[in-house]
């Protein structure tokens, strides 16, 4: 495969916002409470069973659309609707209990918002449409009734089960999130108020959030929309103090759906200026990635552990800002030559030819040295690979087309529960590198919800379809 190592050139043309610089480490796989022993132990067994049966000399069917919907449906529908909704208090179950049914607990603001995103677009889609729609009209209901700071404006962080908020602190990454699932529960329910929650959402980052002298976000705030930067204080993304890309790629994630949903120049100016920092501004200056962790004024935090390549969040980039062109009116060619070297880079040094699936993460100039493979990152780069078919194709060996077919596999081989559970499937949230469960294997956390692995079986359906 032809991929190069060199500072790109061809930086977008068509932005006019200022130019500073950002990265953030992922934060997303935190895994859930440990089960019980037994429950370990018998759930490996089992899954030493499953992963040497799932391999085979005989290369499975290609992918289809068909398929897509198949393993949406039986992996992740089936196992969350309507188990996780919360029949007592609204909202969701964020975790399983020892006897792996999901279990009242402590509610997360972004797993909250992102299965608002998720039922609501299973809605759209007709997918379980009154069962999906009841799912999303419940944790619309508690996102307003329990997250939203009827005072100050903004959504607090945790509640406890009942929505008694236990965390009043705020960060512009779930409520990133919280905008998305607004923005798809408008779509889906056909009401306004939604959006019109989201536009509010989108005023009060501007206000207190968004940084007039540097650009981009600040992140983490007390209720009162005091920033926070005691680097005593816990935190949920990046250093305190810091902006990352982790931050600023879902933000201009839920500013392409709020634009497109409710066209305001507000909101246009400020995606151009986000998808200028997620092409141009966190890109290392000297290698093909973005890299996670900057100083307010966007200047690079040179640490060991902040200049790394994390081969999910940049294939995922990848699509999201082509959408974001998109939405925006701008040719996507344009962000060829960023594009190409970004997924190229991910492909050279994360992606397992061998086995199929994306490593973890790895040093900026070589192959990966943390070879674990997340539900997050296969559901992205599934989703990239066919985005940079459709718009750039190509002559590399493998393919776009083949290297997303060789993930789909190894996910639906070794992420894909497929032991007899109550509810049935799940995915897996990290596999070892030849897809081997881990010690204490997760299917759902606060983390990890339906959200990356449902979306990219929707879209991946959609453009196989195409």
């Amino acid at each position: 495969m032809n991929t190069t190592k060199e500072r790109l050139s061809n930086q977008p043309l068509f932005f006019d916002a200022r130019t500073p610089k950002l990265f953030q480490r992922n934060t997303q796989t935190m895994l859930g409470k440990p089960i019980s022993l037994f429950a370990h132990v018998s759930i490996v067994i089992v899954l030493c069973a499953q992963s040497l049966s799932a391999q085979s000399t005989e290369k499975p069917a290609a992918p289809t659309a068909r398929s897509c919907h198949e393993l949406l449906r039986a992996s992740l529908v089936d196992f969350y609707l309507p188990h996780c909704v919360d029949q007592t208090n609204g909202g969701y179950h964020e975790t399983l209990g020892p006897d792996g049914k999901f279990q009242p607990t402590e509610k997360f603001l972004t797993l909250q918002a992102r299965h608002l995103w998720f039922f609501s677009r299973l809605a759209r889609a007709d997918i379980r449409r009154a069962e999906s729609l009841e799912a999303a009209e419940s944790g619309y209901r508690f996102l307003i009734e329990h997250f939203l700071d009827a005072q100050h404006g903004g959504y607090f962080t945790k509640t406890s089960r009942e929505g008694v908020p236990t965390d009043r602190r705020k960060h512009v990454y779930p409520m990133s999130f919280v905008i998305y699932g607004l923005v798809e529960y408008a779509n889906a329910s056909g009401t306004v108020e939604p959006l019109d929650q989201a536009m509010e959402l989108f005023a009060d980052l501007e206000v207190h959030c968004y940084d007039q002298q540097h650009g981009g976000y600040r992140e983490f705030f007390y209720d009162d929309w005091r920033e926070i930067t005691d680097p005593n204080e816990n935190g949920y993304i990046g250093a305190i103090g810091t902006k990352t890309y982790n931050s600023h790629l879902h933000l201009m994630e839920a500013l392409t759906a709020l634009l497109r949903a409710r066209p305001d120049a507000a909101v246009k100016q400020r995606l151009a200026e986000l998808l200028q920092i997620n092409t141009v501004t966190v890109k290392h200056p000297d290698y093909p990635c973005n890299i996670d962790g900057w100083n307010r004024d966007w200047t690079m935090i040179d640490t060991p552990r902040n200049l790394r390549a994390s081969y999910g969040h940049d294939v995922e980039c990848v699509w999201l800002a082509l959408d974001a062109a998109e939405a925006l009116g701008r040719p996507v060619d344009i962000l060829r030559g960023w594009a190409t070297a970004l997924c190229g880079n991910s492909i050279q040094h994360g992606y397992d030819s061998q086995l199929g699936g994306f490593f973890y993460t790895g040093p900026l100039d070589g192959p990966s040295d943390d070879r674990k493979k997340e539900w997050w990152t296969q559901s992205e780069a599934m989703v990239a690979m066919l985005v940079m078919e459709k718009y750039f194709g190509g002559s590399e060996r493998p393919s776009y087309r083949e290297i997303f077919e060789h993930t789909y596999d190894f996910v639906a081989a070794h992420h894909v529960v497929r032991t007899e559970t109550d509810p049935p499937g799940g995915w897996w949230a990290t596999v070892k590198t030849d897809g081997a469960p881990m010690d204490f294997p997760s299917r759902t956390s606060m983390w990890q919800g339906a959200y990356h692995n449902g979306r990219a079986l929707l879209n991946c359906a959609e453009l196989l379809s195409e």
